[in-house]
């Protein structure tokens, strides 16, 4: 609720506009401490180990029009944008039930009424003899935000602009194209009509890139048969790419709520791509097949494949949408939008290259928008469904886990706290973590593994983490992620053997 809009926080405001703005922690009330926290130019606070606001510094007041009191009273959330509210409590709500850092951008409402966007930090700090805090800084970053909505903005005109003459340009060159006699300049209009294509992508390309960044690209989902829309574009593709034999090897007729248009768009990249970066191969594959409640589909070149590091570089840049440094290089456009569409859908993207190989460019949809989890086996020390098998056995300090099938945020999240009752609940120490079975990507539940579920498995009692890798690249790298954590205190292992997994968590002792 916006605290300008509640007649309440109105009341309650009028009630101590009079009262004096000097500033306490209510357990450290340290005069010293709050001049210095006063003269700091940027909004400090702080919180109590449950994540209750307990004090303001003066800048905060200043900026919101009302003194701390009221502020307190009404919490840090009546002072979020509404869009920004929901994503913001559930990563603070994560930090605070694994105690690892905060941070989070979001929009805070002034006194003149308008939102600011905001850095948010915090840290949980221990006090001798007393319960720990949360320290928090809010730095204005409004500027920067302004100056990259500024860049987008441009872009978006200049493509815009662009597009009126471009159409005129390609209407003329048709043509000349149809008018014109065999010879030299029939040739040089032929090949000028690629050029003229490339120009129309890179265009199409740059407004779709300046709709990501301003939040402005809209989804029109509703149901369509997959396996048409896949034949259709598979055949256009062939009329532009007549050099290559593009072959869909299985089908999977099934209806799917989406954007059509907006997956079609990525069909064409991949295939695009694969054609690109395989010019002395004549043959691409495309695969699409329905395992459990999603939809996957591949794109398979025999071309000159990704270097290892290259493909580390091209994890970070999808896993981390908005890096903005780098999205621009290495394969292009394209992929980032692509990545975009497919994130939107509820999906994942990964790819699967290696030098001289050629690549696998795959990405997986959910049919279903819920997915249920039910337990085959749930005993006291055992449990087994589709995606995780549990296996505590007795007298053992070592805790057996294997994942099968695609993960996700979702299957994840669940399999991850089982693991926490299972290692808790059994007393054990050491886990044995299976990642075999693991195709694709997870990336997107790697920061709450990271943040939330080790420290919990942690308190749990583990003290010693063999993980078994997955082929997979991007696996792998999500893997990796997930356990990249600066206040860790397991002692966590990767392995490519499990025989080698086993026997160095058998041999570690504390």
């Amino acid at each position: 609720m916006r605290p300008d809009h509640d007649r309440s926080f109105d009341e309650h405001n009028k009630k101590d506009t009079e009262q004096s703005k000097e500033i306490s922690h209510p357990e450290a009330a340290q005069p010293s401490a709050t001049l210095l926290l006063n003269a700091i130019s940027q909004q400090v606070w702080t919180a109590n180990s449950a994540g209750k606001l307990d004090y303001v510094n003066e800048v905060i007041c200043q900026d919101f029009g009302h003194t701390s009191e009221t502020i307190l009273d009404y919490g840090w959330k009546a002072f979020v944008h509404p869009e920004d509210l929901n994503y913001s409590t559930s990563l603070w709500n994560a930090s605070v039930d694994s105690g690892q850092e905060y941070s989070n951008e979001f929009r805070l409402l002034f006194a003149d009424g308008n939102y600011y966007w905001h850095l948010a930090t915090a840290k949980i700090v221990a006090q001798s003899g007393k319960s720990n805090i949360w320290v928090g800084t809010n730095t204005n970053i409004h500027n920067q935000k302004t100056n990259e909505a500024r860049k987008d903005e441009f872009i978006s005109i200049a493509s815009h602009e662009l597009k009126t003459p471009l159409t005129t340009i390609k209407g003329f060159h048709q043509l000349l194209l149809r008018i014109a006699d065999e010879g030299r300049i029939k040739d040089y209009l032929e090949r000028s009509a690629g050029q003229l294509l490339r120009l129309e992508k890179l265009i199409g390309d740059l407004l779709d890139v300046s709709k990501i960044n301003a939040g402005k690209m809209v989804l029109n989902l509703e149901p369509f048969n997959f396996s048409d829309m896949l034949k259709n574009a598979i055949a256009e593709m062939a009329q532009i790419f007549p050099s290559h034999r593009l072959l869909l090897q299985n089908d999977c007729n099934t209806v799917i709520n989406g954007d059509q248009y907006r997956l079609e768009q990525v069909i064409n990249n991949f295939i695009s791509n694969a054609v690109k970066y395989s010019p002395s191969s004549d043959k691409v594959e495309i695969t699409c097949t329905v395992v459990e409640e999603s939809l996957v589909v591949s794109v398979t070149d025999y071309g000159i494949g990704i270097e290892e590091s290259h493909l580390k570089r091209l994890f970070e840049r999808y896993y981390r949408a908005d890096n903005s440094a780098t999205r621009f290089d290495g394969l292009g456009l394209g992929l980032y939008i692509s990545a975009d569409i497919i994130k939107r859908h509820g999906g994942s993207f990964w790819i699967e290259s290696s030098l001289g190989n050629g690549s696998v460019f795959s990405f997986k949809l959910p049919i279903n928008e819920g997915i249920r989890f039910e337990a085959d086996i749930k005993t006291d020390n055992y449990y087994q469904d589709r995606y995780i098998t549990i296996s505590c056995p007795v007298d053992s300090d070592i805790m057996h886990v294997n994942w099968t099938g695609y993960q996700d945020m979702h299957s994840v999240k669940h399999g991850g706290l089982l693991m926490i009752e299972y290692l808790r609940n059994n007393r054990c120490s050491k886990v044995f973590n299976d990642n075999r079975l693991v195709p694709g990507t997870w990336s997107e539940a790697s920061d709450w593994a990271a943040k939330v579920w080790l420290p919990l498995m942690e308190l749990a009692g583990l003290k010693f983490f063999s993980w078994v890798l997955s082929e997979s690249a991007f696996s792998q790298l999500s893997a990796q992620k997930s356990v990249e954590n600066e206040d860790k205190q397991a002692e966590i292992s990767f392995f490519e053997n499990a025989e080698e997994a086993m026997t160095w968590l058998v041999n570690s002792s504390l």
